[in-house]
């Protein structure tokens, strides 16, 4: 015997027979997807029920709020939370904004051979348009002393300026001086 078999049956049927194979597949496949999408349905129904009910309860939730809030408490409570509002855009500024003693010690931490400091005063800005200031007092040996020292102060990354009147120059030593710095911060 052989191991080949031989199809006697005539080219047409043949292509007939393998339409009718190919339909059958074709049917069996649908028929799986079919059955995969409803398995999907209905393992997702459980989760859609649970949405359901949160979003029902949240709606609830909601309801209940807006009542308390149309309420004459409402008015006062709607008042507390503008006013905590407020309160929270001052706290975030206030915690951009560095701190006095870090300006002081950025301006500490310039080198100032022959050039004592006596005082600072700051001066915070007072809106959002203005810089705030910080005034440096005190004593240089000589006017070039003095000079280099309001330079420095100048090329300090926390200045914007660093002003001192024309009168400090007066005196060739032991110059009291004030020099108003204008803040980059």
């Amino acid at each position: 015997m052989h191991s080949e078999l031989t199809n006697l049956l005539p080219s047409d049927r043949r292509h007939m027979l393998a339409r009718g194979y190919r339909m059958r597949l074709g049917v069996v496949g649908i028929i799986l997807v079919t059955t995969l999408i409803i398995i999907a349905a209905v393992l997702l129904f459980p989760t859609y029920m649970l949405l359901t009910g949160s979003m029902s309860a949240k709606q609830a939730r909601l309801a209940s709020l807006e009542t308390a809030l149309t309420s004459s408490n409402g008015k006062e409570l709607t008042a507390r939370l503008t006013a905590l509002t407020n309160n929270t855009a001052t706290l975030v500024t206030l915690a951009r904004t560095p701190s006095v003693s870090a300006i002081i010690r950025s301006a500490l931490d310039i080198a100032r051979p022959g050039v004592s400091l006596t005082g600072f005063v700051y001066a915070p800005a007072t809106d959002k348009t203005s810089k705030g200031q910080l005034t440096i007092s005190g004593t240089a040996v000589t006017r070039d002393a003095l000079r280099n020292y309001q330079l420095a102060l100048q090329s300090a990354p926390i200045t914007q300026s660093a002003a001192l009147p024309v009168s400090a120059y007066a005196k060739d030593s032991d110059i009291a001086f004030t020099i108003v710095i204008t803040l980059a911060l």
